[in-house]
């Protein structure tokens, strides 16, 4: 099911972003921006999400 999501729907599976140094400095609002993958169709791709405060 997981690799539908992103491969058939584009939704991606952000579980693992590790949010502790969002939480440590209380960045409770913030931009967040996430670029796609190079590759289209791909279900496992490093992606590198980032937070502006």
């Amino acid at each position: 099911m997981m690799m539908k999501t992103l491969a058939k729907r584009g939704i991606y599976n952000l579980e693992l972003i590790d949010s502790r140094a969002l939480v440590r400095d209380k960045a409770w609002e913030f931009l967040f921006v996430l670029g796609q993958p190079l590759y289209v169709g791909s279900t496992q791709v490093n992606i590198n999400p980032v937070a502006i405060r």
